[in-house]
């Protein structure tokens, strides 16, 4: 399971957008009940904008990453996330899914096309999100990404209950 940082570290969110004291436990917990590796997906805000997202003053994260020096720095990160995947699968694993962030997340939203549709993301997932479906999809790759929306108590249950029918197929 690929795993974006802040699942995994909430530490990484940007300065009062953790919903946990320090990790999500309940995705944390799904993995571990059923036995499933967990690679973490480093965050592209920190990596991109550093640790405090340093941006022009008003301007918004997304908007910092929506930029050509962003969508390149999230390309990059992208490449190194997709050749992991595919190293993984090369040598004989099964990677189940992309697990993304909140509705909201500048780098890591996703955000589906149609409804339940696995025809990819829309343009208003994270940035780094549409450069890593891309990737992926260029080395033949196609995962579910599943946005874990801890941001609302009743959209995690429904996310956590859909990540459990990947795992348990």
């Amino acid at each position: 399971m690929l795993v974006i940082e802040c699942i995994l570290n909430q530490n990484a969110r940007d300065l009062g957008a953790a919903t946990y004291p320090s990790m999500n436990f309940e995705v944390i917990g799904l993995c571990m009940k059923y036995h499933v590796g967990m690679v973490q997906i480093p965050c592209p805000e920190i990596a991109c904008l550093g640790f405090l997202r340093k941006r022009e003053p008003g301007k918004s994260i997304r908007d910092a990453l929506d930029t050509e020096f962003g969508r390149e720095c999230c390309r990059k990160l992208a490449r190194i996330v997709g050749d992991r995947v595919k190293m993984y699968i090369d040598n004989g694993n099964r990677v189940l899914a992309v697990l993304g962030g909140n509705p909201e997340s500048p780098g890591c939203a996703v955000q589906y096309k149609m409804e339940n549709s696995d025809n990819g993301i829309s343009e208003k997932s994270g940035i780094f999100m549409q450069a890593l479906f891309w990737e992926l999809s260029q080395k033949h790759i196609y995962l579910p990404f599943i946005g874990i929306r801890d941001c609302r108590p009743e959209w995690l249950e429904s996310d956590l209950h859909s990540l459990e029918l990947i795992i348990r197929r």
